[in-house]
């Protein structure tokens, strides 16, 4: 095997792999994850300054396997600006991202790994954003793609993953099924699935690069974001820990998941069933009900003495008339972080002072229809 800066492996039974294996899940069933060695990296704060404006000056923290196979469209290096009301809360305009979402920073990484492996064909499966990255990248990369999205998916993102190239195929019925499907039809294609794929988690990681250079190496004591399949809390965690072993930041904040009504798998793990009989229907983008990686995120949290949160569509609308009134147009999904953390503030489980990290991680752009629709259903007067 070629000598590689990183490892991966099977978080469930140890076994490594060559990088270059087109794999998506260890033989035991086990989700893979991805380490970086560091002590072969050789980086430091100074070698950062200077370097392009995106999330690939931090290359040699990164999973590459060969470095002319990169896929970027200029990804990363989002802003961060302070809520109105409170300095100490820090929002990452994620959304800012190419294709209107933070995961653009997974799918370039992901993308750069199957060029570089020789992937012509992949499929995944997505609620919207995701698949909407990958289709956008792997276009770019000249790689044929295939996404599976459930039928009920936002109308604005199914059209946006069309107008990148890939087929859509959509599918009757619940998440599950919708992976079912994608998974039926890789025969000929490489499935790069993101509730899945380490690469794509280590794109999001970056997130954590930039907030800690952006705000001159102060590291926020708290962290808030939405879970789904729970890619963009692990990813932070990683970014956080590896700048912590590398001595470049003293401690990893304490982290904090948010899940809907009627979609908490996370919080169940450790919680116990929710008992509420109102389902949220707004944040769609984290409706995911099985992620294969929720006993990860159950464990990060409970290490960094964070927490699993609940929200309901109230304090979601709540939250994203905030955001609005300072000029930010969120997703519903989006808009959970700031409801988790306004309903922290009040309850007196956060200190208001302490610097918080909210990244806000998909455009309202894409929601457009959905978000009139809240309008029209809660009333104007609720938006004055």
């Amino acid at each position: 095997m070629p000598r590689y800066t990183f490892r991966l492996y099977c978080h469930k039974c140890g076994r490594e792999f060559d990088p270059l294996e087109p794999i998506w899940k260890c033989g035991c069933g086990g989700i893979l994850d991805i380490e970086m060695i560091l002590e072969e990296v050789q980086v430091s704060k100074e070698v950062f300054r200077g370097r392009i404006c995106s999330m690939w000056r931090y290359l040699e923290l990164l999973p590459i396997v060969d470095k002319n196979n990169i896929v970027s469209l200029g990804e990363g290096w989002t802003p961060i600006i302070n809520d109105r009301k409170n300095r100490k809360v820090h929002f990452k305009l994620d959304y800012l991202n190419p294709t209107g979402s933070f995961k653009d920073r997974g799918a370039s990484i992901l993308i750069s790994h199957v060029r570089s492996i020789g992937v012509s064909s992949i499929v995944e499966d997505s609620s919207g954003n995701a698949g909407a990255a990958i289709a956008a990248y792997s276009s770019l990369a000249g790689i044929r793609t295939k996404i599976f999205v459930p039928k009920d998916a936002p109308r604005e993102k199914i059209f946006q993953i069309r107008s990148y190239g890939a087929e859509v195929i959509e599918i009757p019925g619940s998440r599950e099924n919708v992976n079912k499907k994608a998974l039926e039809s890789c025969r000929h294609a490489l499935y790069v699935g993101h509730l899945w794929n380490p690469f794509f988690i280590e794109g999001i990681k970056t997130m954590a690069f930039e907030y800690c250079e952006q705000k001159n190496w102060i590291i926020p004591d708290l962290v808030i974001v939405p879970v789904g399949s729970g890619g963009l809390l692990i990813g932070l965690y990683k970014g956080f820990r590896e700048f912590h072993l590398l001595d470049f930041i003293e401690r990893i904040p304490r982290i904090y998941g948010v899940q809907a009504m009627g979609c908490s798998p996370v919080y169940d793990l450790l919680h116990g069933k929710c008992t509420a009989t109102i389902s949220s229907t707004l944040a769609d983008g984290i409706a995911v009900p099985d992620p294969p990686r929720k006993f990860q995120v159950a464990k990060i949290v409970s290490e960094t003495g964070g927490d699993i949160i609940l929200v309901n569509d109230d304090e979601i609308i709540r939250a994203w008339k905030e955001l609005c009134k300072i000029g930010l147009l969120v997703e519903p999904t989006s808009a959970t972080s700031y409801a988790a953390y306004m309903r922290l503030v009040e309850e007196g489980s956060i200190d208001p002072h302490e610097h918080t990290l909210i990244p806000l991680t998909g455009i309202g752009l894409k929601a457009l229809d959905r978000l009139s629709n809240i309008i029209s259903r809660y009333g104007k007067q609720r938006f004055n």
